[in-house]
């Protein structure tokens, strides 16, 4: 039997607090190097440098390029302002608009610009090149009835960190999903939701794929839904759930390297 952890009245009352909190979670973990490097050691950022990261996303004028060069003239690593600071701020973030410190609109807008940094510390490989053909090709899927905004951004651009190709379909019913996943070579496919609920729509996109496909890829349950979940669902059509984007690209089926 699937147990559902409680959630609390605060987030029960209102979506966007959940919103938040999924943002939030996902940035948290939101760590990691490709699978051929080792994990790297959690720093401690510095508190000067996370405050003024944070007061830079909020101002009224905000230039990422600018902010990750000032902290590299800081000694901080591109590495660990993608790892360590941007997911702390975001946190710090969060924990702010819940504790009505700051508004939904300015909690938004910073979190956007978070994003938008870390966009500025990858190269786009939306699509996969000649020389990327080995590259895992992943889709996140929030199907409908989850309205992500942000989370969805982050994890696609810490799937590039990671060496993926990463795609996203938004407040996508099951059946327009299936469409997608079938047009396209996935290797594995993330789908973020913030509610239980969620499984039923799952039901419904396995079954069709499996009544389309012959080769239908992993798929992996993530965001918020994984505290709200006391013990993994018995079933077989999802390999994983898990919020840590190193364990679910793990699940992704194996390309062959033959001629590459």
């Amino acid at each position: 039997m699937l147990k559902l952890r409680p959630m609390s009245e605060q987030t029960r009352q209102s979506p966007k607090i959940a919103a938040a909190v999924v943002a939030s979670h996902v940035l948290a973990s939101l760590k990691g190097r490709p699978g051929s490097r080792p994990r790297r050691t959690a720093i401690r950022p510095c508190e000067t440098l996370l405050t003024t990261l944070i007061d830079a996303s909020l101002g009224s004028h905000f230039d990422s390029r600018a902010t990750v060069a000032a902290m590299c003239e800081r000694d901080v690593s591109i590495n660990d302002i993608a790892d360590f600071y941007v997911p702390t701020a975001a946190r710090r973030l969060g924990r702010a608009w819940i504790e009505n410190d700051i508004s939904f609109a300015q909690v938004t807008v910073a979190s956007g610009r978070l994003q938008e940094m870390l966009g500025a510390l990858v190269r786009a490989n939306d699509f996969v090149s000649l020389d990327e053909r080995a590259a895992p090709n992943v889709l996140v899927v929030s199907l409908e009835g989850d309205h992500h905004t942000i989370g969805w951004k982050l994890v696609a651009v810490q799937l590039r960190r990671l060496g993926a190709c990463a795609h996203a379909v938004l407040d996508i019913k099951p059946h327009d999903a299936a469409d997608t996943i079938q047009q396209a070579s996935y290797d594995l496919v993330l789908v973020s939701s913030s509610r239980p609920s969620v499984l039923e729509q799952i039901d419904e996109l396995t079954a069709v794929l499996h009544d389309r496909m012959v080769d239908v890829p992993p798929i992996v349950l993530g965001g918020i839904v994984v505290d709200l979940l006391e013990d993994p669902p018995d079933r077989t059509d999802i390999v994983a759930v898990t919020n840590c984007l190193e364990t679910a690209l793990s699940m992704r089926k194996r390309k062959s390297t033959a001629g590459l």
